[in-house]
């Protein structure tokens, strides 16, 4: 293949534009920029022998091959994004948040303040058999979604639902402190 010969500004536009569709298909934010991104990406793979080389007989538009590695580089983005969004909703959060609380308190009750976090939590999750359990298992330091569902015997879908539940109630337990702590520091004074 004679790369000098082909037109790289047209199939470097006709490549945004893909890639940009591609995002907007699946729903994936993104700005123009971000989509010539992947385009120059796609094409770096193109030339880089550490990536498996175009095969002209098995695929022979140029175009359709590195349309397919931009959507490998979706795949792999979204992915990455799933990964960043459990990691973020995972429950420890609000275990370190009490933890970190109570050791930048200077009162002598830091070890309750923790367990007072932790039993709003667990108060706001009684009714809910499996949230209680991965809270345990979190407590435990069994934090990988597939060892909880192992030893939980549910399926991996089962344990990112329950995460997800168990991360609102994190949530609703730090804004609870927060309100609590702004009103123990004065702050909440003249709301009455």
């Amino acid at each position: 293949m004679d790369w000098q010969k082909l037109d790289w500004a047209d199939i470097f536009r006709r490549l945004v534009l893909f890639a940009f569709r591609r995002r907007q298909l699946r729903g994936m934010p993104g700005s123009l920029a971000d989509a010539e991104d992947l385009a120059a990406e796609a094409i770096r793979r193109l030339f880089d022998s550490n990536y498996a080389p175009w095969d002209p007989a098995h695929e022979p538009d140029l175009l359709r091959h590195l349309g397919s590695t931009v959507n490998g580089l979706l795949s792999n983005e979204m992915r990455a994004a799933r990964v960043k969004l459990e990691r973020s909703l995972s429950v420890p959060s609000v275990l370190e948040w009490a933890e970190q609380n109570a050791v930048a308190d200077a009162h002598p009750d830091r070890a309750d303040d923790y367990r007072y976090a932790v039993s709003l939590l667990e108060a706001r999750i009684t009714n809910d058999e499996i949230a209680s359990q991965l809270l345990s298992l979190e407590e435990e330091g069994v934090t990988k979604a597939a060892l909880q569902a192992a030893q939980l015997k549910l399926d991996v879908a089962a344990i990112y639902a329950a995460r997800r539940r168990l991360a609102r109630h994190c949530q609703a337990v730090r804004r609870e402190l927060n309100g609590e702590s702004s009103l123990k520091n004065g702050l909440g004074r003249g709301l009455n």
